[in-house]
């Protein structure tokens, strides 16, 4: 990640339907990612932050996945939800064994 451009910012997340520590906006084509963190995080924000490039680390590999669930298939279509929910369980668990916990 060394030839990214990194930046953090502090933000009040306004979702409704749950509590949000952090999030990342990933910027391919510029190298730039911004790793936004919550103002009143729930979460460590240590843990976050990483979470949140652990995301960065697996995107190219994300969006390639999540193309062929959401365009080649009506079967799949439906099942982005647990896509989703099996990325965050590999995000989560490659930042528990990055921070050693």
């Amino acid at each position: 990640m060394e030839d990214w451009k990194l930046s953090l910012e502090i933000v009040d997340f306004k979702r409704k339907d749950f509590r949000q520590s952090g999030d990342i906006k990933v910027y391919p084509r510029k190298k730039s990612a911004i790793v936004l963190l919550s103002d009143n995080p729930y979460l460590n924000e240590e843990e976050t932050i990483v979470h949140e490039l652990m995301h960065l680390i697996l995107w190219d590999f994300d969006i390639f996945c999540e193309k062929i669930v959401l365009e080649n298939s009506e079967y799949l279509k439906d099942k982005h939800g647990r896509y989703m929910d099996k990325l965050e369980d590999a995000v989560e668990k490659l930042t528990q064994i990055a921070i050693n916990k």
